[in-house]
């Protein structure tokens, strides 16, 4: 029986994120942002949204083990998000120098806060003293943590919950239950696949995909954790772009099994998507029906939702990406623009 990691992509997640074949994430954040936003389209971007999903999945997928080598748990006061990134950086900046955030000058600290768009409308040092007040405790913790993410115990408690609910809802914990060789089902967390379609690199990283040997049938899911109760996921579906990853990953995925003779011969199901909120615990399982079609999409009652290819998304990306534009493409830098044109494009 054929293992289905031998024939994906076999390198560290740090290696496979430093790669430059586009992924989902760069494909939506550019269908978000456009052309304005090329240059930042590569950055790390973290949010206290991220973070949770991050750790649910990290307990999920790798198990407590892999979970504690990337967080770190500490009972400490609550700080406001609009305050951690700016503390993070500040620690980034001057963890050699100073051990306590009391001991960074105001000036620094007001910097900081700028940089993030803080409480602008205060006084600098009001802003100084309120940031230092709120998460001086913070900054001592990130020197114990050194590179793991803190996560504060009520954050945690949530974590176990959300990651309790996945595993015993009769909606969804046959999909994270223990594998059962008399079944011939085996299911992989975090395997990386890598393709080139139509002559542009793409990769992408399946959180679960389940291989039933004996009806030859392979079933790829994504774990999403949503501030959307779970019966709501279709908004968020919509919201985040999730279109492109099932179909984009789903035609990576299809490539690399069309490759090898013995998983050629294996049905690639639509993907499936599950979803939990840390409030409501009610998990949920969507599929995306059109997940194997190709063009562009037209849904809602006016077929006024558009939901683009994502070979045409990454068609347009890897041209910018692959030569020198001052403008975006279809922009006239000497004759008049249409508005008419324009606007009809929206």
């Amino acid at each position: 029986m054929k293992s289905l990691y031998e024939i994906s992509w076999q390198l560290t997640e740090e290696e496979y994120r430093q790669s430059r074949a586009l992924s989902y994430s760069t494909l939506a954040k550019f269908k978000r942002s456009g052309f304005n936003e090329i240059n930042h389209l590569f950055d790390k971007v973290e949010s206290p949204s991220l973070t949770f999903g991050s750790a649910v999945d990290s307990i999920i997928t790798g198990g407590e083990d892999e979970f504690n080598e990337r967080f770190f748990v500490a009972e400490f006061p609550a700080v406001p998000d609009s305050i951690i990134p700016i503390v993070k950086s500040l620690y980034n900046e001057y963890k050699d120098t100073f051990s306590s955030l009391y001991d960074i000058p105001d000036k620094c600290v007001i910097a900081a806060a700028a940089v993030y768009n803080y409480q602008n409308n205060w006084k600098p040092e009001t802003r100084a003293k309120v940031i230092k007040e709120k998460a001086a405790e913070y900054y001592k913790l990130l020197y114990i943590a050194g590179d793991k993410t803190i996560l504060s115990t009520d954050i945690y408690n949530d974590i176990c919950n959300s990651v309790d609910a996945l595993k015993n809802s009769p909606a969804t914990k046959w999909y994270f239950s223990e594998d059962n060789p008399w079944e011939e089902v085996e299911r992989f967390y975090q395997l990386k696949f890598k393709a080139k379609l139509n002559g542009i690199w793409y990769r992408c990283m399946a959180d679960l995909i389940i291989v039933d040997h004996k009806n030859k049938t392979i079933i790829p899911v994504d774990l999403k954790t949503s501030f959307k109760p779970e019966w709501d996921f279709f908004k968020s579906f919509l919201d985040w772009d999730y279109h492109i990853q099932a179909r984009l990953y789903w035609r990576i995925i299809r490539a690399v099994l069309d490759n090898d003779p013995v998983f050629r011969e294996y049905k690639l199901e639509d993907y499936r998507f599950i979803v939990v909120n840390k409030s409501t615990l009610k998990p949920l399982v969507w599929k995306f029906e059109k997940t194997q079609a190709r063009g562009d999409l037209e849904y809602g009652t006016l077929n006024k939702i558009i939901l683009p290819d994502p070979e045409s998304i990454g068609r347009t990306l890897y041209t910018y990406l692959s030569e020198s534009h001052r403008v975006p493409i279809g922009i006239d830098e000497v004759n008049p623009n249409s508005i008419d044109y324009w606007i009809n494009t929206l």
